[in-house]
């Protein structure tokens, strides 16, 4: 059985990454750092409120002929877990089917599933639990 400990972060895409900081900052979210741009013009961005983060991505090319072109992302749900390998199993168990990973992440291990409706949603292990 999966053990789903909190909401860790939501990603977010957005047209304009210094309007959308601006923004955010004046509402009194801190932010923590910021990336980009890469080769393809993506930026990305993580501020924090709480123990929250909000992850931001522009892409210059971003239209409405894109699918899903702006607003969320993906959802982050932290999970505890002996090893990325027992979120697997538990995956299985409950006939979710991982669609990416696990990969590394900074802080831990990260797997990627849809929801029904085709919303990303990361189950990630916090180092502490990675092994």
């Amino acid at each position: 059985m999966l053990r789903l400990t909190g909401l860790d972060h939501i990603g977010l895409k957005v047209l304009s990454m210094s309007r959308t900081l601006d923004f955010y900052q004046r509402l009194g979210i801190t932010l923590l750092r910021t990336s980009g741009p890469n080769a393809a013009g993506e930026r990305s961005a993580v501020m924090q409120v709480g123990n929250q983060e909000l992850n931001i991505f522009s892409h210059p090319a971003a239209s409405a002929a894109m699918d899903n072109p702006l607003g969320m992302d993906h959802l982050c749900l932290t999970v505890d877990a002996a090893s990325v390998d027992d979120v697997i199993a538990g995956l299985r168990q409950i006939g979710i089917d991982i669609v990416k990973g696990p990969e590394q992440r900074r802080d831990g291990m990260a797997l990627f599933v849809h929801d029904p409706d085709g919303v990303r949603v990361e189950l990630q292990l916090k180092r502490a639990s990675a092994t």
